[in-house]
């Protein structure tokens, strides 16, 4: 439920990012009506005021830590000789804790959101639901991975790489439309066995 918060605010600065576009202005040239320009301003100013609001930096620093946890987790597994059950175990209890953080605050945003602000952005909703849901999996794969007495190190790495893919495109999504600025999020190198 929590991942499915942040996933949601990544989701909503990639509306951002399609509002602030090249093409925005294009658009307006070939005889856009003002008042669909209008709502876009609106939107767009809605969507910065949310970009530096501070439930979503709370969400980029839950993704932050989950990107963390999961390349220490893969790290560890990448080592010669047997993964330690226990400290892989308490790694992903710790990526649960942060999507389940994440999804609060997801919901908490969207019953903040008004019923017209939520229609406007319904594609890009759904697109935030799938997100959402892909993450849930990744740590899902996780912990089944790590029940075992001795978990299977290339399954580990296989399921950390592809949450630290995915987290890594949503941290981009997160900060569109934002001045770059140095986050302190390493670029995450994919490791293959």
């Amino acid at each position: 439920m929590k991942t499915v918060n942040g996933v949601a605010l990544s989701l909503i600065a990639i509306v951002i990012v399609l509002f602030t576009s090249p093409a925005t202005p294009a658009q307006h040239k070939h005889g856009q009506s003002g008042q669909k320009q209008a709502s876009m301003m609106g939107m767009k100013s809605e969507m910065a005021k949310m970009m530096q609001s501070p439930h979503h930096k709370l969400m980029m620093a839950y993704m932050k830590s989950m990107a963390d946890f999961a390349t220490t987790l893969r790290d560890q597994a990448v080592k010669p000789g047997s993964l330690d059950a226990e400290f892989a175990r308490g790694t992903v209890s710790e990526l649960r804790h942060n999507l389940d953080a994440m999804d609060a605050l997801h919901q908490k945003h969207m019953q903040s959101m008004s019923a017209e602000m939520q229609s406007k952005m319904q594609m890009m909703m759904e697109k935030m639901d799938k997100n959402r849901s892909m993450l849930k999996d990744q740590v899902s794969a996780l912990e089944a991975d790590v029940q075992p007495d001795k978990p299977d190190a290339k399954q580990v790495v296989t399921h950390a790489n592809a949450l630290l893919k995915h987290l890594g495109m949503m941290e981009k999504m997160g900060r569109a439309g934002t001045p770059r600025k140095k986050t302190g999020m390493k670029k995450m190198e994919m490791k293959k066995m």
